[in-house]
């Protein structure tokens, strides 16, 4: 039962089902922080821009909790939920930060089910997931937390934000890149999650420049087919690439990466190189310049809170010309038969009866 939650498929789904529940606090934190920036008078206590600003930093506190409460929930239900939130909020206390929530997720989950399953009578079996596991696991959360894993996993954090901080520009460039790639490859799929997955890691630390990168590498792909599709190569795409492109700069704007998706599905051995190549080096640059973003989510309302509010609309603008261009070079003509289809499609046919 126990090495079932080690495989690496069952693995990956505890720690999706974590960030699906981390995801919508995250967006919820980062428009309430946004909001209340644009707003103003942060500072001035009573103001609404205080209490948002006060709110969303509240959110983005507690987001490793989460984490840790929706990986605990995935492995044994709603029982390891409490154990989870407490391990995972003390290892923000102690800055083992992202890896320290999972692995109290994952502590929470293994204690449940070992609680669940020992043989108890009856009377004792019924408060087992009011009483005795919240206590057991609560307190198996600050020991493992506090002063067994948490030190090293701190340690370990503490490294990787040294690290980055003091990477040359050319590095953060070629990190950048990978990230933004990753961002881009499946456009909301797995391997986009394990990007997300490195920058909320960083923006747990305190570090916003992968924010801002993965902001825009998200963004990219629907702009810049959208870009080809409605002035670049119009000739090469039909009515309904046409129509789709609308939508997909709409999506773009709120950084829905699948606006992409129905291009991807239809031409995928044109549209992943594009779109990989224009998202690496949108994130690139962010990353070497120095931009900056306090929100993992977004789209164009981030621009407002970016340190280089230009740079980093310059940055969105670049990836996504570059993957407009690419795309229109090698996507080919349209097919007559294709061509033939679309006129057909908009016929107005009168059927005499």
């Amino acid at each position: 039962m126990y090495k079932n939650i080690f495989k690496l498929q069952n693995l990956k789904k505890h720690f999706l089902s974590g960030l699906s529940f981390m995801i919508p606090v995250i967006i919820m934190s980062g428009f309430c922080t946004a909001i209340g920036r644009i707003i103003g008078n942060t500072e001035i206590k009573g103001t609404l821009g205080y209490y948002l600003l006060t709110a969303g930093n509240g959110g983005m506190s507690i987001m490793i909790a989460v984490l840790a409460a929706g990986i605990g929930y995935s492995i044994a239900g709603k029982a390891a939920i409490a154990p989870g939130l407490m391990g995972g909020w003390l290892s923000t206390q102690v800055n083992a930060s992202f890896l320290g929530g999972i692995f109290a997720g994952i502590l929470a989950g293994i204690v449940a089910l070992w609680l669940f399953n020992l043989k108890l009578p009856k009377n004792v079996k019924s408060i087992v997931p009011l009483v005795v596991i919240p206590l057991v696991g609560g307190i198996l959360e600050v020991l493992m937390i506090d002063y067994v894993v948490g030190p090293p996993l701190a340690a370990l954090t503490d490294a990787a934000v040294k690290f980055f901080t003091g990477m040359n520009t050319g590095s953060k460039f070629l990190l950048g890149f990978l990230l933004g790639g990753m961002t881009g490859f499946d456009m909301g799929g797995p391997v986009n999650k394990i990007s997300f997955a490195v920058v909320t890691a960083f923006a747990a630390s305190g570090i916003w420049g992968p924010a801002a990168g993965k902001n825009v590498a998200a963004m990219c792909p629907p702009l810049g087919i959208a870009l080809s599709v409605l002035i670049f190569a119009r000739k090469k795409y039909d009515e309904a690439d046409r129509q789709n492109a609308v939508a997909a700069i709409i999506m773009s704007m709120c950084q829905v990466t699948e606006g992409a998706l129905p291009f991807a599905f239809k031409d995928p051995l044109r549209v992943v190189p594009a779109v990989v190549l224009g998202s690496g080096v949108a994130d690139g640059l962010m990353l070497s310049w120095g931009v900056t973003v306090p929100l993992l989510s977004g789209g164009i309302f981030t621009i407002p809170v970016a340190n280089k509010p230009l740079l980093y609309l310059g940055g969105l603008l670049i990836g996504a010309l570059i993957i407009g261009i690419v795309l229109s070079i090698i996507k080919p003509k349209l097919k007559q038969d294709e061509k033939d289809e679309t006129i057909d499609d908009n016929l107005d046919i009168d059927i005499e009866i």
